[in-house]
């Protein structure tokens, strides 16, 4: 929980501080398994309406995805092995002095992106192949900066050269979040459509969250000058800041321990996913609706199209809430020594505040606020090569529906697949963020199944700008078998 809270304090420090001056300290995985016709419930994180597709009649199972990049700090990826063999990593320079990391240096805005997705469950069940339901329960942090001014981060190298101070600095449109939930989602997918040789497969999934942090920073404009690495002169300012996080705001950074227990759940709210799929079957036989799920048959095709909107709702943070506003267009200075005596979070804000009115309450802009969930577009379209053989497009865009929201990285991943009942392997290679390409591995033996958008990290290959990894474990029903010896009238024309 330690480790928890100094994530948040983290956070907040970054969102709050490196908007005005130098900062002089330091500063993909949850679509692995999705493509492939065994996915089953795993396929609800693209679009719930898979789930009627999919070559499984049910599935259970649990997984963990988590990932980190950004486009500024990198290692070399053979420096992980030599950390875990406890030796030293390479040594990083710029302008002769050494770094415990390599750091892209140009004028561009920086990202970063953080995700943690635990699925605690995951469960889908085909009812008679053309009716499936679904249900899980997820546990997922989020956490993103977006146009990060480059010239903080340069500045908190400490090796720039005089010419950096003294200049001026427009920053427009930088967006930092950090949100923790909860959710469990039952999920709802039938095939509305199939008739000759095309087939159409809608799909809904109604989520519950429970929010327990809620971190936002929208900074719509600053202009500045750096004089030096403490000092900044602000001339014009548009910032718009909120949080609720299980934290006593009102405890001693010196006692080095406020999380408050009794703030843990802080919001409470809703969201839902929906989508279409076209199927361009082989064959324009009429598929009914069986008597028992087990021998529902699997639907052969060519291609198939689908397009998803996801997560669109939000959490309503009311809980130990705090939003903030700094609007300035006057010339004031801000120092940043004069926070680092900051007894508490309340008194770091009291003083802060301070440099921008005469009265620091002036700054509170209420005591709730909404943010929403990580909403995104997605079109999927998977193309059948040969038997056993496929390939599949994803697109994932984000979208920013509401004034604050989580965020998730933009997407496009092309993976070309082998895949039977027992046994798939996938290389995904991934557009990331529209900036960075990543070639990934997928290999699912049975009910277990590990994957990474980016292998050469792990075989000490290139520049390593961060790390994702996935892992599942996922027991699945197949179409056409089943327990008992149940058959019906379709069997021997769909599955011998």
């Amino acid at each position: 929980m330690a480790i928890y809270t100094k994530n948040i304090i983290r956070c907040l420090a970054i969102a709050f501080l490196m908007t005005f001056s130098v900062c002089h300290d330091e500063a993909l995985a949850q679509y692995i398994g999705t493509s492939t016709n065994y996915a089953g419930s795993r396929a609800l994180a693209v679009n719930p309406s898979l789930m009627t597709t999919a070559f499984v009649y049910a599935d259970f199972g649990l997984n963990l995805g988590a990932s980190a990049y950004n486009d500024f700090a990198y290692l070399h990826a053979s420096d992980y092995y030599r950390l875990l063999n406890g030796e030293n990593p390479s040594d990083y320079y710029i302008n002769g002095r050494r770094y415990d990391v390599g750091f892209l240096i140009n004028s561009k805005y920086k990202n970063v992106n953080e995700t943690f997705d635990f699925n605690l469950l995951s469960a889908m069940y085909n009812r008679d192949g053309k009716h499936a339901f679904g249900i899980f329960i997820n546990n997922r942090v989020y956490t993103s900066a977006k146009r990060i001014p480059w010239e903080i981060l340069e500045a908190s190298l400490k090796s720039i050269d005089s010419t950096f101070y003294d200049r001026n600095y427009v920053s427009k449109n930088t967006r930092v979040s950090m949100m923790a939930w909860s959710e469990i989602g039952l999920s709802y997918a039938s095939t509305v459509y199939d008739y000759d040789y095309d087939k159409v497969d809608f799909g809904i999934t109604a989520k519950g969250s429970l929010g327990y942090t809620g971190v936002a920073l929208n900074l719509n404009k600053v202009d500045k000058d750096i004089v030096d690495k403490n000092t900044s002169i602000i001339h014009s300012l548009n910032m718009m800041a909120a949080m609720s996080a299980p934290i006593d705001y009102g405890a001693k950074f010196s006692d080095g321990e406020i999380f408050d227990a009794n703030q843990i759940v802080n919001g409470y709210g809703l969201g839902f996913d929906i989508g279409f799929t076209y199927t361009r079957k082989t064959s324009d036989k009429l598929i009914t609706a069986s008597k028992h799920a087990c021998v529902a048959p699997k639907i052969n095709y060519r291609w198939r199209l689908g397009v998803s909107l996801l997560d669109v709702g939000a959490i309503s943070f009311k809980n130990n809430a705090k939003v903030y506003k700094f609007m300035s267009d006057t010339d004031k200075t801000f120092d940043v020594r004069e926070l680092e005596g900051s007894e508490d979070f309340n008194d770091m804000m009291d003083r802060l505040s301070g440099m921008f009115y005469d009265d620091p309450s002036d700054a509170d802009a209420g005591s709730k606020f909404m943010m929403g969930l990580p909403t995104a577009m997605s079109v999927q379209f998977d193309y059948k090569l040969a038997k056993n053989i496929y390939v599949n497009a994803t697109w994932m865009q984000p979208l920013r529906l509401l004034r604050y929201s989580a965020r998730r990285p933009a997407q496009v991943v092309v993976e070309p697949r082998f895949e039977s009942r027992y046994f798939d392997i996938t290389m995904p290679v991934t557009l990331y963020n529209y900036e960075k390409i990543f070639l990934g591995a997928e290999v699912r033996l049975a009910f277990l199944t590990i994957g990474t958008h980016n292998i050469f990290n792990f075989l000490g290959v290139g520049e390593s700008y961060g790390l994702d990894a996935y892992v599942a474990l996922k027991f699945n029903f197949y179409k056409g078998k089943c327990f008992g010896g149940r058959r019906d009238a379709c069997w021997n024309a769909n599955f011998q």
